[in-house]
């Protein structure tokens, strides 16, 4: 099964605990029937989830739905559902190879401005840290472009993969060079090391590096 109908058939999943909670739905006594809560909430933080790891937590399908879908009602899943549906809508379409990438990649052009303000002012690890997140989620957008699953399958949970592994698919899928592979690799290492607050191998001149070299690889990738 590919990226794209693995997608589908998440939000599939998705519509149908929504419509499982339209089924527990109150006499309609008062304007705004009730619904099961445990059941909406199961469907919330699936929904949630979900949208997070496709479309992003800045996206308006994840914004949307978290604003929108907030009380156990008929009403409010009937939205969510929409918002779901619309999502669906737009990963059966080319939504894949279009916009989430075109939006994704100005997004992280600006962010990398950002950790350069960080390295420009030696906040070293702060940087490093910053260019890391850029790094995994551009990782991630280049593995849904090339069809390969961007999470793990964890006791029936879906648990996003880490840089270094989506590397490692990426390089075998041919998206990029040896070369590459190895520079994203001791990247991703550093990155890893600042998050553990090993501080002491954080220095200006990797720092430097790392930034010089993701700017060059984000600039020449296309989503």
């Amino acid at each position: 099964m590919n990226n794209r109908e693995d997608l589908k058939g998440q939000a599939a999943t998705i519509i149908r605990l929504g419509e499982n909670v339209l089924e527990t739905e109150s006499e309609p006594s008062h304007s705004n029937p009730h619904v099961n809560e445990q059941k909406f909430h199961d469907f919330r933080i699936s929904a949630l989830s979900f949208l997070s790891r496709v479309f992003g937590n800045t996206s308006t399908y994840y914004q949307s739905f978290k604003t929108e879908v907030t009380q156990a009602t008929a009403s409010r899943t009937r939205r969510g559902l929409g918002i779901i549906k619309a999502g669906q809508r737009d990963i059966e379409g080319d939504w894949l190879e279009t916009t989430r990438g075109a939006v994704t990649k100005d997004v992280l052009i600006d962010m990398l401005k950002l950790a350069k303000i960080q390295k420009d002012q030696s906040n070293d690890k702060a940087a490093v840290i910053m260019m890391g997140a850029i790094l995994e989620e551009l990782l991630r957008n280049l593995c849904l472009k090339a069809d390969i699953r961007v999470y793990n399958e964890i006791q029936g949970k879906a648990v996003a993969k880490k840089g270094l592994q989506l590397t490692g698919e990426a390089y075998k899928k041919k998206i990029y060079e040896r070369q590459e592979n190895k520079m994203i690799i001791a990247w991703l290492e550093l990155y890893n090391e600042a998050v553990a607050g090993k501080d002491e191998n954080i220095t200006p001149s990797k720092a430097s590096q790392m930034l010089t070299g993701m700017q060059s690889f984000l600039a020449s990738c296309s989503l």
